[in-house]
């Protein structure tokens, strides 16, 4: 009797004692159940915010780029840009329209980086030849100029004067430049006649009468070589006249009689290299001589048909470089 007294005391003391600590510690998490027998902890403890970097860090730096480099091969250097025009100590040009197609201005320049000189030689495009006085005038240090189609003959009225060779011609192609306290004097020369003699004097050897296709300047030029060389000639056109014979008038006698042909027209001229002089070309042989005056492109639709049935061909690139240079030579020559 005394001990279930005592053993029930005891049971009331204990769950007293739990329930005042229970009220005491309400959120307490070693009450809560725990099958193991150890403490829950904060899923968060020992989870900390990143630092902030050191204030060196938090500039802006470059990196470097991860995406794949696409470039094949070494990267190509960055084209040099053109000085303004006046700030060469000389300058030379082309003028005429259309220039695409010519190489002139890479040649000229070429030359000038290897001879370290500090000119430039650029391609004006003018829309009439009147624009040569404000070309002249705008560009105090234009030294010469080349002339090519349409201008080698409008060009005349504007220069103040001509050299023998170019006004026997009739046509100029090169012009130079002479700055004076006086003025500004243009002198009209011709240096296609030097480039066809020099480039064409070889081949035309045994050869005694040639056509010349074409009246423009270059056909002037031309004629002016061929009467230098002792070779009868006679000019081509769309439109004939009592010295000029037709393209309809080239017959199998005629085409037999004449064994040199000289193209003078643009035609074959790039970008439009399909198109040719209209010529009997089944009429050509092994005998004949078909020389173009074009430099661009290498061999024009005139030269292949030509070298199809027999013909020996050549084009007007070796020409160009040799009326260059006889051009270049005026340009540095002494006043006159």
């Amino acid at each position: 009797m005394g001990f279930s007294v005592i053993f029930i005391i005891a049971v009331v003391v204990i769950f007293l004692k739990a329930v005042n600590t229970a009220l005491n510690h309400p959120h307490d998490p070693t009450l809560d159940d725990n099958a193991s027998g150890e403490t829950k902890t904060d899923v968060n403890e020992g989870k900390f915010e990143p630092l902030p970097p050191p204030e060196d860090d938090r500039k802006a730096k470059p990196q470097p780029s991860r995406q794949p480099d696409r470039r094949q091969g070494p990267q190509r250097p960055e084209e040099p840009k053109e000085k303004p025009l006046r700030s060469y100590d000389r300058l030379f040009g082309l003028v005429g329209k259309p220039l695409a197609h010519s190489a002139s201005k890479v040649r000229f320049n070429k030359m000038f980086r290897e001879k370290r000189l500090n000119a430039h030689y650029e391609n004006f495009e003018l829309d009439s030849i009147d624009e040569v006085k404000s070309l002249v005038s705008d560009n105090p240090n234009l030294c010469g100029f080349n002339v090519t189609i349409p201008y080698k003959e409008e060009i005349i009225p504007l220069l103040n004067r001509m050299d023998e060779t170019a006004s026997a011609i009739g046509a100029v192609n090169t012009v130079r430049v002479i700055h004076k306290e006086s003025g500004t004097e243009l002198i009209g020369y011709n240096t296609d006649w030097i480039g066809f003699t020099e480039s064409f004097r070889g081949l035309l050897e045994g050869h005694c009468k040639a056509l010349i296709l074409g009246t423009g300047g270059v056909s002037k030029a031309v004629k002016y070589a061929l009467d230098q060389l002792g070779i009868e000639n006679r000019y081509v056109s769309r439109n004939s006249t009592f010295d000029i014979m037709g393209y309809y008038e080239l017959s199998p006698s005629v085409m037999e009689e004449f064994d040199v042909i000289v193209n003078c027209t643009p035609l074959g001229m790039w970008p439009d290299t399909g198109q040719c002089p209209d010529i009997p070309y089944t009429f050509l042989s092994e005998k004949h001589l078909l020389l173009d005056v074009i430099a661009n492109p290498d061999e024009t639709l005139f030269m292949q048909k030509g070298r199809e049935h027999g013909a020996t061909v050549k084009g007007g690139k070796d020409m160009l470089e040799q009326q260059a240079v006889a051009a270049w030579n005026i340009w540095n020559s002494p006043e006159i």
